[in-house]
């Protein structure tokens, strides 16, 4: 580093009130800790287990059958709908009761999904200790219109899928899922201004089933995790013992369910988990008081404040949150408030881990972020100067509750808040505290390989009988809606989304509607926005969608229409979000994870990065974003959309 510059760096901390000495120390520390988990092989170093025959099995539905599942083609009669939304997660079910609400009436729309019900992710994810990290207040959507009071600060995995089912049943969607089943096609069709679609069902003992059908709209919500990933190890398909993915947990081999995570049959075994991200964190406190022994397997420790987990006080809950109409959405824009801008509001209404960390900023959208590259440097170090004292105390916290001081540092993580979706639990750190509980820390190297009945790490090698990979899913952020969902779209003019996609971007009107794919409405986050909360991401663009069709309806007057965005509009979107994109460039440089693609955001070259920045998220973050779709919605004349007949 160039003495001047240190010089200069060190004076910007002190003009912010932090010791300069110290914050080059911690800003030095970042950058060797990123070094070593950088990787050249990017992404490559995982296994996608849903485009791997030989991994394939790790992706298995285990719940399958616990549901009626109904015959593909006896729901589509006459093969076609009005409407066909791709996901059974809430962002599906969002859309769906936006566009009932909208006028489609609930029998002429269909959700496909491949799970065998309802919930999306929280449909697969089932390990024991699963909540949310999102207040459930925030959370669940549609609370005020369900009447539902959640019963935790933090929803468990079991009541959200419940309430999945719920919303279903109260807008009568239930009975218009066609679940186990894929879309594997999407055509778009000049002559009956629709989507030609195909379709796969996929039942447990059956023999596939292929479906083409015809749909006028088609919604494409497929959630952001859904493709369990595994490192790529030699040695995976040698081990003999058990071994799953967390995503698909087996409680035939540990032992309990979700209801009761008693895991009971690991009393005698020697268990491995292999990571510590947000789903490690929650679960490994109930593998360790189960387990003869369990190893933790850390490539990179995660950021772990306190959740402040408790039961909801029904009285408390009618007082002071769900004290009038319109509160949830009150709450939720609070709750932005304080990673909108470094400016904090003076009434903080969810007072949790999430608002307590500003420079989340960085991840959220800042509406004072930087307006040209010169003043990315200082508004980097302005980020990490607010972020300096989380980062202390998440530190401080680790030793105080950590007896071992050197398991202690080697659970304390080392990059910005913002590189890595930030953890929150009560129980995680003192578990290391347990004399059955052994950290294996690789720092930064992950595993080397697996053998017959061991894991192997450096040059140690652990005898274990269960190995559990709590690895995460492929990348969230990167491909097209038809990657997310492992199909080909093919618009106007036989254009390939995800070819167009990669040449030049998305083509989209507020994130919503692509130029040359009509009629289908999508769900960002490309050229929309991001909150910590996905779900409200899902409902504001679902509402945004609705609105779109249900004035082109009126507009039609009855007649098939087809709606899409013009090409000057998108191109003026395209620009407006590029503005905005300097607020999210503090992910260069981070610390390698999904959020910068593993490090190889820093890779991009330049001529790829102004496509980069016209495609990605509102960097002014989501109430701003709201501010400008709102006002277009208020003005009335749709200004961007063609509504042909």
């Amino acid at each position: 580093m160039d003495p001047a510059s240190t010089m200069s760096s060190e004076q910007a901390y002190q003009d912010e009130g932090v010791d300069g000495v110290y914050a080059l120390q911690v800003e030095k520390r970042y950058g060797e800790e990123r070094a070593k988990r950088l990787r050249p092989e990017g992404n490559e170093q995982y296994v996608d287990t849903s485009l791997s025959d030989k991994f394939r099995h790790f992706q298995e539905d285990p719940w399958a059958g616990t549901t009626a599942v109904k015959d593909v083609k006896s729901m589509f009669p006459d093969n076609r709908c009005q409407m066909l939304i791709l996901g059974g997660g809430f962002g599906g079910l969002l859309y769906a009761v936006r566009m009932i609400e909208a006028g489609v009436r609930p029998e002429d729309l269909r959700i496909i999904d491949t799970a065998g019900g309802f919930g999306g992710t929280w449909y697969w994810n089932r390990y024991p200790g699963l909540m949310c990290d999102i207040e459930s207040y925030c959370y669940l959507p549609l609370l005020e219109e369900t009447g539902y009071m959640p019963k935790h600060r933090y929803a468990y995995g079991e009541e959200i899928r419940n309430y999945a089912n719920l919303i279903a049943e109260k807008w009568n969607v239930a009975g218009s899922a066609v679940f186990q089943t894929k879309a594997e096609k999407l055509v778009w069709d000049e002559a009956t201004k629709g989507w030609q679609v195909e379709l796969v069902q996929k039942m447990k003992g059956k023999p596939p089933q292929t479906l083409n059908i015809h749909s006028q709209f088609v919604a494409t919500v497929n959630g952001l995790l859904n493709y369990p990933k595994l490192p790529n190890l030699q040695g995976v398909l040698d081990y003999q013992g058990e071994i799953f993915h967390s995503s698909r947990w087996n409680y035939s081999i540990t032992g309990g369910s979700q209801e009761d995570p008693s895991l009971i049959k690991l009393k005698d075994k020697r268990v491995a988990i292999v990571g510590t991200g947000a789903t490690a964190v929650q679960c490994i406190p109930h593998l360790a008081k189960w387990s003869k022994h369990l190893y933790v397997i850390q490539r990179t420790p995660s950021a772990v404040d306190r959740r402040d987990q408790r039961e909801t006080d029904p009285e408390w809950f009618h007082k002071e949150v769900a004290r009038s109409s319109g509160w949830q959405r009150e709450r939720l824009r609070n709750f932005h408030q304080h990673f909108t801008t470094e400016e904090q509001p003076a009434i903080n209404m969810v007072d949790d881990g999430w608002t307590w960390a500003t420079a989340l900023v960085a991840l959220a959208g800042n509406i004072n972020g930087p307006k040209s590259i010169e003043e990315l440097p200082a508004y980097i170090k302005k980020l990490r100067t607010i972020d300096l004292p989380r980062h202390n105390r998440v530190h401080a916290l680790v030793e105080t509750v950590v007896k071992d001081p050197s398991v202690a540092k080697k659970l304390q993580a080392w990059y910005p808040s913002w590189c890595k979706r930030p953890c929150f639990h009560d129980d995680y750190l003192s578990t290391f505290n347990r004399d059955n509980v052994t950290l294996v820390d690789t720092d930064g190297k992950g595993l080397d390989r697996l053998t017959s009945d061991s894991i192997v790490a450096g040059n140690q090698s652990y005898p274990v009988d269960v190995i559990i990979f709590a690895t995460g899913f492929r990348e969230p952020f990167g491909g097209t809606p038809a990657e997310k969902a492992n199909l080909t779209i093919t618009g106007r003019n036989g254009v390939s989304m995800s070819q167009e996609w990669a040449r030049n971007g998305p083509a989209t009107l507020h994130g919503v509607l692509d130029h040359q794919f009509p009629n289908i409405f999508l769900s960002g986050p490309y050229q929309a926005s991001l909150s910590p909360n996905f779900l409200f991401n899902d409902d504001s663009l679902a509402k945004h969608a609705a609105y779109i069709f249900a004035e082109s309806k009126r507009r039609a007057e009855g007649k098939p229409f087809v709606v899409a965005s013009t090409a000057d509009a998108v191109e003026d979107w395209a620009l407006q979000v590029q503005m905005r994109s300097l607020s999210m460039a503090a992910f260069m440089g981070c610390t390698p994870s999904y959020f910068n693609l593993e490090g190889a955001l820093d890779k991009i070259p330049p001529e790829a990065q102004m496509t980069m920045s016209r495609s990605g998220h509102w960097g002014h973050g989501i109430e701003d974003f709201l501010g400008h779709v709102e006002a277009w919605r208020a003005e009335g004349s749709m200004q961007g959309i063609e509504v042909q007949t």
